[in-house]
């Protein structure tokens, strides 16, 4: 009788620890998902803001007016401009949790901040229209180059396969909504394109400095075309922008950090 006694107390308290230790567990995990949502939530800012910076510094107008979105600069600056700070978050985010992810989160950071800032100080404080400031979407292109780093596991593949991809993925991605402003226009007994008399008709401080003829060039080597030029160099420039981006997330944001916890 007091063996059977026994067994049941100490089966009830088994059964109480184990309640006990799934309540615990059960808390932490919710702190941790809580603490995950409020980091990366929190993240976004900085990581939209270190991005669009980098693109403002490097390609800066290219970027910024339709009339710029020229088919021999914009795709090479902006495939170099565009690619560094995804970079630097997909090593983080590797080297820490083996999340392919850092470069699609931050193409889409980068992507909603470009739009509220252009919409707000653009459109709505200086009544520029949204189709002639309108921002470039690199997440396709983050998409493929975390894809890249999952498949392969290798920085250096990804930077050979990925960066490439890049470039082509950025101008292919964003010259979609770009096509229906490179239509023949006849205005001022001239034949230019939609882009061009935007560039025209709305003033900037800067003009005429800021006017641009997109569809000029001197760069003729292929076919007649600076495009696949352009799309070739582009991507060139894109590998050297992929390993900035891997110096800053290894040096600058990752080894400064190792180094603090090992003194601890």
């Amino acid at each position: 009788m007091a063996a059977g006694t026994t067994t049941i107390a100490e089966a009830a308290e088994r059964q109480r620890r184990l309640e006990l230790k799934e309540l615990l567990q059960k808390q932490y995990k919710w702190i941790d998902r809580k603490w995950d949502l409020v980091f990366w939530v929190t993240a976004i800012f900085v990581v939209a803001g270190a991005a669009d910076i980098t693109k403002q510094l490097f390609a800066g107008d290219w970027d910024f007016w339709t009339d710029w979105k020229d088919p021999q600069w914009w795709p090479v600056i902006t495939a170099f401009a565009t690619i560094i700070i995804p970079s630097a978050l997909q090593y983080i985010q590797w080297a820490a949790w083996r999340f392919p992810t850092g470069a699609t989160y931050t193409s889409v950071c980068f992507f909603m901040a470009a739009w509220v800032g252009r919409y707000f100080q653009w459109h709505i404080a200086e009544n520029y229209p949204m189709n002639f400031v309108w921002p470039i979407s690199t997440v396709c292109a983050g998409i493929i180059l975390d894809w890249t780093l999952m498949k392969t596991k290798s920085f250096i593949l990804t930077s050979l396969i990925g960066a490439h991809l890049w470039a082509l993925l950025v101008w292919a991605y964003n010259y979609v909504p770009l096509a229906p402003f490179l239509q023949p226009a006849h205005f001022m007994d001239h034949v230019l394109t939609v882009a061009d008399v935007q560039g025209i008709v709305y003033i900037r401080s800067q003009t005429p400095e800021y006017l641009r003829l997109i569809e000029r060039g001197a760069l003729r080597s292929f076919l007649g075309e600076t495009q696949y030029v352009s799309l070739v160099f582009g991507g060139t420039v894109a590998f050297v922008g992929y390993w900035i981006g891997q110096f800053i997330g290894r040096y600058l944001a990752v080894w400064p950090i190792r180094r603090y916890l090992k003194t601890l």
